[in-house]
């Protein structure tokens, strides 16, 4: 079937493709830095586990947009970690 004039216009950009490119590779280019590893999140981290919990819709809206707008970098587990930890000291 390659043989045919529909199907040998195809073969022939396929070929074309596979074709070295004159384009430089990349290891001949100038050494680019290497980036810096990400930092470890929170479900990678064996201290962190991931729970189910059931909040009001409006409190979770609410808390999450005090927590961008005032605490950058505070997510509302951080909150939720020191909300449990004051409880758990004031139980003692």
């Amino acid at each position: 079937m390659a043989d045919t004039p529909k199907y040998g216009a195809i073969a022939a950009l396929r070929g074309a493709r596979q074709q070295p490119s004159d384009m430089p590779s990349s290891s001949s280019g100038p050494l680019l830095p290497a980036k810096p590893p990400k930092p470890q999140g929170k479900r990678s981290d064996p201290d962190w586990k991931q729970y189910s919990i059931l909040l009001k819709k409006e409190s979770h809206k609410q808390a999450s947009l005090v927590l961008r707008q005032k605490y950058d970098g505070t997510d509302l587990s951080d909150l939720m970690q020191a909300l449990l930890e004051h409880w758990l000291q004031t139980e003692k």
